[in-house]
């Protein structure tokens, strides 16, 4: 019988479990909250009978606490696993797990070859892998809710806005939340999409592209790039570092 990996994604405001048989995933879940979820998550039931534990954390300030709520020995996949793998930047230290998982994800879902991911979560990344295998960074950027949050202490006296699906957006805009809707739903999908195409000239034009991200599903219909989304990607991404850089 295959070995039960579990894999663990500590983001900003939530965290994802996966469960692996082999390479197969056969169970997710994820546990949404604020800056305290690492402290009250409740264990995924897998947990208890995994052979192995990895986690990967974009919020590195919680991470004791979700290893004292596991009660279970994990691998934290961090700088010793990013120095191991070939990437464009000088100083790899300062490249996140997450966008490397983000892109290792999305090759895995893609079958291999060059491939271009985009995580639209509380920042915006957009960076890819070469056919080379090489991490090609490409880009960060406010995310939907993080670039909300700015205007609104910027110019408290705007509304609050959420989007709404393209075909119900207002243009020409014909109110305020209109507006604000138009520019957040259409300047960061423009933006996505001008950033995909930065990192088509770096890996090619065929490259495959994979959304993924609390905000991928909100954007997607938003692109005119042909994405796939896939809201495991990072998940899947931990599991194939873990495979790629042994212990």
């Amino acid at each position: 019988m295959p070995r039960m990996l579990v894999v663990i994604d500590l983001g900003n405001t939530r965290v994802k479990f996966a469960a692996f048989e082999g390479e197969r995933l056969i169970a997710t879940e994820a546990y949404e909250g604020g800056p305290s979820v690492a402290d009250d998550v409740i264990p995924f039931p897998h947990v208890a009978t995994a052979d192995e534990i990895v986690v990967g954390a974009s919020a590195p300030e919680r991470l004791a606490s979700l290893l004292r709520a596991l009660e279970r020995p994990a691998r934290v996949l961090g700088a010793d696993v990013v120095a191991r793998v070939a990437t464009t930047y000088d100083v790899p230290a300062e490249l996140g797990i997450d966008r490397l998982a983000a892109a290792y994800g999305a090759r895995a879902i893609v079958g291999g070859g060059p491939v271009i991911a985009v995580d639209a979560g509380t920042a915006i990344t957009v960076d890819s892998i070469d056919s080379s295998g090489r991490f090609a960074a490409i880009a960060i950027a406010p995310g939907l809710d993080s670039a909300a949050a700015g205007l609104r202490a910027a110019a408290p006296h705007l509304p609050r806005v959420r989007l709404v699906r393209p075909d119900a957006s207002e243009l020409p805009a014909r109110s305020t939340v209109a507006s604000l809707r138009n520019g957040f739903a259409l300047g960061l999908a423009g933006m996505i999409d001008r950033l995909i195409g930065e990192a088509r000239l770096l890996v090619g034009a065929a490259a495959p592209i994979v959304l993924t991200g609390g905000a991928g599903a909100q954007l997607l219909p938003y692109l005119h790039s042909d994405a796939r989304h896939a809201p495991d990607c990072v998940l899947h991404g931990l599991a194939a570092l873990h495979r790629a850089v042994p212990a």
